[in-house]
């Protein structure tokens, strides 16, 4: 009867199993195993969000910082000097803030991986780190092989595609289209085996998708409801496909009025063509509140397994479930004056992984 309950331990809070852990050795004994670690994953198929992690631009040379939304906080939780791209498969990407060189890190084992220069200069570009295991289920990615899904721009107007291999230790050749695109550093989403980006609207605003199995670059145009690119976001909607979220805000007499977040989702049509279908349409006061504010708020996040997107109003930065419509506060910034990127981080953290840290029962 044990592994059953046991079984039934909320993994968003790994406090709970490790607890349990060190009720006996026994327990211990079975907590560790890697079957029961295995049954354990299945039994809850989507990995926690365990935390965030958050640009500080208020430090003079940057800071990346883990905001813990459970009982997990990794060892080392602040990186100075480095910015933050990605978090997938139980691994964040990092980079220094001119972009000269990448990190991968994995929060749970505290491992880093230092990628090889990027092998072309880009004047902007964003960047997605994805498990490369064959057949992984990505319920425990740790260790394994990963890749690193580049996409940028040059000043030719080209727009070019690369991948890096841990197992090969270096880039792929490099794929270009000829597509003005300044690829930002706005969170990516991967959909099948497409990576992909937004593009600030320097010259059209702009999604960028990179296909990292056929090598092939594809560009989509957004909702075109949706003009102001700071208040959207991509996401991964709930059928699968590629997704859009964003804010639109009415204005009466030249000050703020209702905001309502937006959802759409693309859908292909019978000849082969794509369009943007609207799915939702959410007005809450609280996480979309524009009194007293001078800027609309903004969609900065989205968590894709818990379905879970982020909203900035003022300096507050609100979460909402999409399924439960629960809003909670979940960051405060210090200024105004600056963009917020939330980028969440989604792992299962198990006594498997935290053996030395449990002292015996």
């Amino acid at each position: 009867m044990a592994p059953e309950i046991l079984l039934r331990l909320p993994p968003d809070d790994p406090a709970y199993l490790a607890r349990a852990a060190l009720v006996c050795k026994p327990w211990r004994h079975l907590l560790t195993s890697k079957a029961f670690l295995g049954r354990y994953r299945a039994f809850h198929r989507t990995p926690p969000m365990l935390g965030f992690v958050l640009n500080l631009k208020e430090h003079f040379d940057g800071m990346t910082r883990f905001f813990p939304t459970s009982s997990f906080c990794p060892a080392a939780p602040d990186y100075p000097g480095m910015d933050v791209l990605d978090a997938r498969h139980g691994r964040v990407l990092l980079q220094t803030p001119r972009g000269q060189r990448l990190v991968v890190w994995d929060p749970v084992t505290g491992r880093e991986w230092k990628i090889p220069g990027l092998p072309v200069y880009a004047l902007g570009f964003n960047a997605a780190v994805i498990c490369a295991a064959a057949g992984c289920d990505h319920l425990d990615c740790h260790g394994g092989p990963f890749r690193v899904a580049l996409v940028g721009s040059d000043d030719h107007g080209t727009t070019f595609a690369c991948t890096y291999s841990s197992e090969a230790g270096a880039w792929s050749q490099r794929i270009v289209i000829q597509e003005p695109a300044f690829v930002n550093a706005r969170p990516s989403v991967l959909v099948g085996n497409t990576v992909y980006f937004t593009c600030d609207p320097y010259i059209n605003f702009k999604i960028i998708g990179y296909n990292i199995v056929a090598q092939e670059l594809t560009v989509i145009w957004p909702p075109s409801q949706h003009e102001y690119y700071s208040c959207t976001v991509i996401v991964k909607a709930e059928d699968g496909t590629l997704g859009f979220a964003g804010v639109r805000t009415e204005i009466w007499g030249g000050k703020l009025g209702c905001a309502r977040l937006y959802l759409w989702s693309m859908k292909t049509n019978p000849d082969g063509g794509v369009e943007w279908v609207q799915r939702r349409v959410i007005q809450n006061k609280t996480m979309l509140r524009t009194r007293g504010l001078s800027n609309p708020p903004e969609v900065v996040g989205f968590a894709d397994g818990p379905g879970l997107i982020f909203v900035r109003a003022g300096n507050t930065v609100f979460s909402m479930e999409l399924k439960s419509g629960h809003v909670r506060k979940v960051y405060i910034c210090r200024s105004r004056n600056y963009e917020v990127i939330v980028v969440p981080y989604m792992s299962f953290y198990t006594p498997g992984h935290a053996m030395g840290r449990l002292p015996s029962p």
